[in-house]
């Protein structure tokens, strides 16, 4: 699919069907990834940057091995994106890659990142701004978590931030906060 073409898709509401489509297009490499990741930052145009990001999750999810080639400049970008919709399609990523279940290939890729550092720092940066939404923050808590077992520093911070949200969460913050509560005691 060429990058107009994509435009084209990406210009028009999607289904979740779209997106499963698109995102088998990337598994068969029919769909670049770059592109995907590069619209998931377009400012001028937030929509189609999510509906992009949206896609690439997808992909990420259900096609990891077309997306681990690319996984380290999605990790550099990673600060640069601000727009919440899509942090929360970045965030699904990352749980995934930095869960302990992991595919071994997810395991792999992660560890070959040598300033992962760099990734607690920006999902701690999303975790604390007050505009960020709360299924946003509820991943960046799962993040964390899956990196306190690298990074035993992140512990305390993230029981002391969890604790914080839980003061006057949402539902969807109280059922994460707890259950991070409870595993982060274990790490």
């Amino acid at each position: 699919m060429t990058r107009e073409a994509l435009l084209e898709a990406l210009s028009s509401t999607l289904s979740k069907s779209n997106v499963q489509e698109l995102a088998a297009l990337a598994g068969d490499e029919k769909l670049p990834i770059p592109d995907l990741l590069d619209i998931s930052f377009w400012k001028d145009a937030p929509t189609i940057a999510f509906r992009s990001a949206w896609v690439l999750e997808h992909a990420a999810l259900s096609y990891p091995d077309c997306f681990l080639y690319y996984f380290p400049e999605f990790v550099q970008r990673l600060h640069e994106q601000q727009n919440s919709s899509c942090q929360r399609c970045f965030t699904k990523i990352l749980m995934h890659l930095t869960s302990p279940k992991a595919p071994i290939a997810c395991r792999e890729a992660l560890a070959s990142i040598a300033d992962q550092e760099n990734i607690v720092e920006v999902i701690f940066d999303w975790l604390i701004k007050p505009e960020t939404p709360v299924a946003v923050r509820v991943n960046c808590l799962d993040i964390l978590l899956n990196f306190s077992y690298t990074f035993p520093w992140i512990k305390e911070e993230l029981q002391a931030q969890t604790e914080f949200y839980l003061q006057d969460g949402s539902p969807a913050m109280l059922a994460r906060g707890k259950k991070i509560l409870r595993q982060v005691t274990k790490v």
